[in-house]
């Protein structure tokens, strides 16, 4: 393996930096700034900040630094369309090539999520269920052995702050969020046409209820 260019190098650690909030949204930092605290020099870093600017990350505001940006309604339906389409890009595959694993992983799943319920109270269900549902989709997305999507999956979620976006497993709508949940699992193995259905119905959720 080819080891990473210092621009990459600069572009992940600037990434890790915002998915764990070290740069949290609104964070005015700098060129100068990131490469004194990455002990690198200025031009890997500005290519790394050019790229994230590209992904919606940070707006580079000349002379005045870089803004960590949060995600806006527009941008938030965006991103969930985007682990969606890899989801079901994925199922779409394992159904042609092995429609068996299909089944196999709604049946661990749906295990899981019974776990899940059954063992935390609702204090702390939301944080538990919204680390349940991001392990269920890398799971599913996993089965088509496709770094690219994965990397798409982890990216947008992290871009979202998946973990720290629950609203839909409080009331008023949390029965709903369980309900879409359990469907998009069972209807893993089932045809297109029903998984799609599911799908939809689950990124539906996810858009009404996101904050």
């Amino acid at each position: 393996m080819r080891p990473r260019s210092l621009r990459d190098q600069a572009y992940h650690s600037i990434y890790e930096r915002i998915a764990s909030g070290t740069l949290p949204n609104g964070e005015i930092t700098s060129e100068v700034k990131l490469s004194g605290e990455l002990d690198m020099s200025r031009t890997p870093v500005r290519a790394a900040l050019q790229q994230l600017e590209m992904e919606g990350f940070v707006r580079i505001v000349p002379k005045h630094g870089v803004l960590v940006l949060g995600a806006s309604a527009r941008r938030t339906g965006d991103l969930l369309e985007m682990m969606a389409a890899a989801v079901l890009f994925t199922v779409m595959q394992v159904r042609r090539l092995d429609p068996e694993a299909l089944g196999e992983v709604a049946d661990e799943l749906s295990g899981r999520l019974q776990a899940v319920l059954a063992e935390f109270d609702s204090d702390m269900r939301t944080e538990s269920m919204c680390a349940f549902e991001l392990f269920a989709l890398r799971r599913i997305v996993a089965l088509g052995f496709n770094q690219e999507l994965l990397e798409t999956l982890e990216r947008s979620a992290s871009r979202l702050l998946w973990h720290r976006s629950g609203r839909r497993w409080a009331a008023p709508h949390r029965d709903e969020a369980e309900a879409a949940l359990r469907q998009l699992l069972r209807c893993l193995p089932a045809p297109a046409e029903a998984f799609s259905d599911a799908l939809q119905r689950y990124v539906r959720q996810l858009k009404m209820t996101w904050a």
